[in-house]
């Protein structure tokens, strides 16, 4: 193994999470305040889910060796490009599994993966021809919808459940967990559910949201939709893929935590 993919190994290994680093400033300046520090602060002593989920993502932001954005693997560049032309924005630094490869040949059996964000309302995708439907959208203002892709799962498990989402909220100082669900059922339900059209309508729009999900990769890739409210919405998302290995045994992939930051209207 050269150096460099020794040193990214090890740097996926032991971080593989977002670094919400504040840029170093000179002495005499003071150093600008830590929104997520504050808010923990001031939530101390009162505990419930926006202190625990406050508290993962700040056990989250750990220093990393070197910028995993410059990883070599071309699966986890086209993760990240599926993500972004669908409108997604992913999170600081991509995340990895160690001992998870399906196909031979990785580095320590790693299995990166990518996770991001996009505020409400979003994907407003409209029909391609006239319909009396509405703009179809899988969270509204005031939401998140949270997406996690692992690069390189080929023969992914029927059994979407493992990841989750902490986020919090620095600004309503709200926050919590969310299980991820399958990506295409997830994401097809919730922008019938919250389309407003008449059930009967419901089926001539399927096919349409059903094609704009094909966009996005599919072995591996998981969504849920969080009702986050307004405001700076910080998320850590981390927790495990179930999928076959090349010789049929089934393997359990721990995702370390990744971090990620989104500006919902």
């Amino acid at each position: 193994m050269s150096r460099r993919l020794s040193r990214l190994a090890g740097a996926l290994a032991l971080s593989c999470a977002a670094l919400l680093a504040i840029p170093a400033t000179a002495a005499a300046e003071p150093a600008p305040a830590d929104p997520l520090a504050q808010a923990i602060a001031a939530l101390q002593g009162q505990g419930g889910a926006s202190l625990a989920a406050a508290n993962a993502i700040a056990d989250s932001r750990t220093p990393v060796a070197e910028d995993a954005s410059a990883d070599p693997f071309a699966a986890l560049d086209a993760a990240n490009k599926a993500l972004t032309d669908f409108g997604i924005t992913p999170f600081f630094y991509p995340t990895a599994a160690i001992n998870c490869a399906a196909t031979p040949g990785a580095p320590l059996g790693i299995v990166p993966g990518v996770a991001g964000g996009a505020a409400g309302p979003w994907p407003q995708l409209k029909a391609p021809v006239p319909l009396p439907i509405p703009d179809l959208n899988a969270v509204d203002k005031g939401e998140t919808m949270f997406a996690f892709v692992p690069a390189g799962i080929v023969n992914d498990s029927a059994d979407k459940s493992g990841m989750q989402v902490a986020w919090f909220n620095v600004n309503t100082l709200q926050g919590g967990f969310a299980d991820f669900g399958g990506l295409a059922t997830t994401l097809a339900q919730s922008i019938l559910d919250n389309s407003g059209i008449p059930a009967e309508l419901k089926e001539l729009a399927r096919p349409l949201v059903v094609n704009a999900l094909n966009a996005l990769p599919a072995a591996g890739a998981r969504a849920v939709p969080v009702d986050t409210g307004s405001g700076t919405v910080l998320a850590a998302v981390f927790g495990t893929v179930n999928h076959k290995a090349l010789d049929g045994s089934d393997k359990s992939c721990f995702f370390f935590p990744t971090v990620g930051l989104v500006d919902v209207a």
